[in-house]
């Protein structure tokens, strides 16, 4: 009999997540849910990986969780503010690459490839050493390298694998086992999946291990990957998850959420309402619920786009037949 793996949040954090680890989190199967219960725990040392890191990441830097990132956005630098302060001074370190790379180095990850070659940033001044050298650098030269293909001469950028410590991740159903179901853009996640030594998911739904069997293409990782399965409605909020919830920028705004990371005087007045001020996600969500009421989480509900009208069969011969 397989093992459940389904647990509650703080115990999947505990757990599976240690000082010092880097951590996946990604603009897409993003687990704001996940990321508040890391802030809550109080880890320290963190390195982000993403080929964009947006306000969830935000919290985890703010929190003072994460020390370093690589990626190739980063919300929090996107104004003045303590992070760009960190990160001019050196006491945050950062590695900028792009959405693109970062794709690729978690690609290379989940293929179990020491590193991949690539065309970009070729002919551009990001391979400058005096773009490489910064205060907050901490790669060195590891962060990539020049190659010539062994078959044509033809130059290349060699970029290194990323295999994350864990992935922290968001997705619509999982069974207690850990086989996930996610549909939808799924960006660099796909190889997240994959490429992490550990995958944390928190899910819309549980569902009965028949639903999984019966729906096999939906599948994104299974249950071998997953290191903890956390049942959490609305676990990407005020991210969207597709054909559940929308975004909800209206919170952001009126949460003061899209402020946290201006000063650390908006991070300790908004975290202390919506972080350390619950205990988990779900009282994340009463909380909501009380402050603007009930209906408002109707607004968010997906009301377009599409929807197939049958389902997609996935029947089969019982037998192969080799001569007619």
């Amino acid at each position: 009999m397989a093992e459940s793996k389904l647990m509650s949040e703080g115990d999947a954090i505990e757990r599976f997540v240690a000082d010092g680890d880097s951590v996946y989190v990604g603009y897409t199967c993003a687990a704001y849910g996940l990321c508040r219960a890391v802030v809550r725990a109080g880890k320290k040392g963190l390195e982000l990986l993403g080929g964009s890191v947006g306000p969830q990441g935000s919290m985890l830097i703010m929190s003072g969780c994460a020390d370093r990132v690589r990626t190739g956005y980063l919300a929090a630098a996107l104004r003045p503010g303590p992070v760009t302060a960190m990160m001019n001074d050196g006491s945050f370190k950062y590695e900028d690459y792009s959405n693109q790379a970062i794709a690729l180095m978690l690609m290379a990850g989940a293929l179990g490839i020491p590193f991949i070659p690539t065309r970009s940033f070729l002919g551009s001044d990001y391979l400058d050493e005096r773009n490489a050298a910064h205060p907050g650098a901490y790669l060195g030269d590891q962060k990539w390298r020049l190659m010539e293909s062994p078959f044509d001469g033809s130059q290349y950028v060699a970029l290194p694998a990323l295999k994350p410590d864990v992935a922290l991740l968001h997705a619509q159903r999982a069974d207690e086992f850990g086989n996930v179901q996610s549909w939808g853009h799924q960006g660099d996640a796909r190889w997240a999946y994959w490429a992490a030594k550990k995958v944390i998911v928190s899910v819309e739904e549980i569902v009965p291990h028949e639903t999984i069997l019966a729906d096999p293409g939906r599948t994104v990782a299974p249950a071998f990957k997953v290191a903890a399965v956390v049942h959490m409605p609305y676990g990407a909020h005020p991210s969207g998850q597709l054909g559940y919830y929308d975004f909800d920028y209206a919170f952001q705004g009126a949460s003061g959420m899209g402020r946290m990371s201006r000063s650390r005087e908006e991070w300790e007045a908004w975290s202390a309402e919506w972080i350390y001020g619950v205990a988990d996600n779900a009282g994340y969500m009463d909380h909501y619920r009380e402050l603007f009421g009930a209906d408002v989480l109707s607004g968010i509900a997906p009301t377009a786009g599409q929807t197939p009208p049958n389902g997609v069969p996935y029947t089969y011969a019982h037998q192969l037949r080799f001569a007619l």
